[in-house]
Formats: C-alpha cells, structure tokens, sequence
C-alpha cells in the first residue's frame, strides 16, 4: 500500500535473492482474473502467476514459487485500514461468516473505472498500462469521487429499494437500474484474497509432502 516515507515496492526475496516483481495495475488484474478462471487448476494459476510477476521459473523449486506467490499475494491484500473487529461481541449462537458483498467488478466495470479515472484525475488507464503501480492505482480507485461514473453505479448496488417505498416509480428504476447493473458469478477481491492465501497454504503442504 501507498506510503509517504518509503518508496513502492518492486522485489521479493526468493532464497537468498532480491527478484524485481512487475506490480503495474493491470498485470495484477490479470492475475485477479487468472484466479476466477475454474479451468485452470492451482497449480497452474501459481506458475502462471509467477511467471507474469516475476518472469521465467527457470532453476527455482515448486516449494519457492509457491512461496513468491504467497509473497506477492500477501502483499496485494494489504489494506490501509483494517476491518471492523467484532471479537470482543458475543452472539448469541454461533453463525457462519457471511462472504463479503460483491458491489464492483474489475471485468464488468472495466468501462466504468476508465472513465472515472479519466473524470476524476484525467488518467489514461490504457496509456498507464505497464506503467501504474499496483499501490498508486488502489490508493486512485479506493478514493474515486461520488460523482464518477463508477461510484454511480456502485451507488445504485448498494441501495436498499426499500428506501423508496413511499414512490412507486423510483423503487422501479432503482430496482430496473440495479438488474442491469447485475453482478453474477464472479468473486470479490476479498474473497479472491482469501482463496489465494488458502489456496498457497494448500500447495506448500503438497510440495513439502513430496
């Protein structure tokens, strides 16, 4: 994440070596999108991704790709603010967690995000492909305005058509704008963050298993 003391980060340490890592935005959303893709196992998402990140495997052991990898997506689910910890709450009875809520997409509201960089900071988002750091472009995105288009849209996901009971005809568009702003199947990044580290503890076991 964005710091104002230290500079970005560029490296991991894999065994005794200092390795650059490619952390520009979009090699991260592709990674993102490599992880949703259920035709690739882990194995092959790990090497992939390591080869996207970091480059060519050549003389390194499965046992240290998988513990770039893990590296790398460690860094990639830090948060500047952690979330609210409830720990100290005592429910009632015991419930399983409810996955976060999906309110955005980095596929489906690929046109939405590119317009609201370019209103919001006059950004080419295609222009800063292999250029923006991963960190700049989450500190951009985390803050985009109300008033862009993306925060619109997220806006309307987020509203409870309830709200607007007592006017028939605003319920209606808010629920017609919400099914055609729909998000379906794909996971968010929390979740993907989740999966990532759950699925690099899993592979370290197997390679340690022989």
């Amino acid at each position: 994440m964005i710091s104002l003391t230290n500079g970005l980060e560029h490296s991991i340490v894999i065994g005794n070596r200092i390795v650059e890592v490619d952390f520009t935005f979009d090699v991260v959303l592709k990674w993102y999108e490599l992880l949703e893709d259920d035709s690739i196992n882990d194995v092959e998402k790990t090497f992939i991704g390591f080869e996207m990140f970091v480059g060519t495997i050549g003389d390194y052991t499965e046992q240290q790709v998988i513990e770039a990898m893990q590296s790398i997506s460690n860094y990639l689910s830090q948060t500047a603010y952690d979330n609210f910890d409830d720990e100290d709450i005592e429910p009632e009875f015991e419930v399983e967690p409810e996955p976060p809520t999906k309110y955005y997409s980095y596929t489906k509201d690929a046109e939405a995000i590119y317009a609201s960089f370019l209103f919001d900071y006059n950004i080419d988002l295609v222009d800063a492909q292999g250029v923006m750091h991963w960190d700049k472009f989450k500190a951009l995105f985390n803050n985009l305005s109300e008033k862009s288009p993306f925060q619109r849209i997220v806006n309307i996901r987020q509203t409870d058509p309830n709200e607007y009971k007592d006017d028939p005809k605003a319920m209606q568009k808010i629920i017609e704008a919400q099914e055609f702003y729909r998000l379906e199947d794909e996971q968010n990044v929390q979740a993907l963050d989740m999966q990532m580290s759950s699925m690099f503890d899993m592979l370290k076991n197997q390679a340690k298993g022989g």
